[in-house]
């Protein structure tokens, strides 16, 4: 998280582990057939620096893809895992997931608890309690001389 902040690139997904008996091929019924596929019963969350993305927005952002619907911060806090205060919540879809923007000053672990904890408490299966971390590394600049 460190060397991708201070590149103001690249991203970082976290996929929770599942139990193995735990995992079924998702069926698909007529009405996801004709209206996209349901949501998975786990969470995935992605974190970016300050700068990252499309936009190159000056705070650091993270997001969590859900099955949970609507109201996925209210529900954090029905859930005993609120967002912080001081927290920017800039998004909260049923299909496009939850946006948090941190606080400047929150430190990478406060960030990575909090997302964890947020997206273990949003899953809806069984989550063994580890992660596994996908990083996207920052762009090379390109060597144009």
């Amino acid at each position: 998280m460190r060397a991708l902040s201070e590149a103001h690139d690249g991203w970082i997904n976290l996929l929770p582990g599942v139990p193995e008996d735990e995992v079924e091929p998702p069926s698909r019924g007529v009405f996801s057939a004709l209206f996209g596929t349901a949501q998975p019963p786990v969470s995935m969350c992605t974190w970016m620096p300050a700068g990252g993305g499309r936009r190159g927005t000056g705070e650091q952002s993270l997001g969590i893809l859900h099955p949970r619907g609507r109201r996925a911060a209210s529900q954090l806090a029905e859930l005993g895992v609120p967002v912080p205060p001081g927290w920017r919540v800039s998004q909260d879809h049923s299909r496009r997931g939850l946006i948090v923007h941190p606080l400047a000053a929150a430190s990478a672990s406060e960030v990575l608890d909090w997302m964890l904890r947020a997206g273990t408490a949003l899953a809806l299966a069984p989550l063994t309690g580890t992660w596994q971390a996908r990083v996207f590394l920052p762009r090379q600049a390109s060597a144009s001389s």
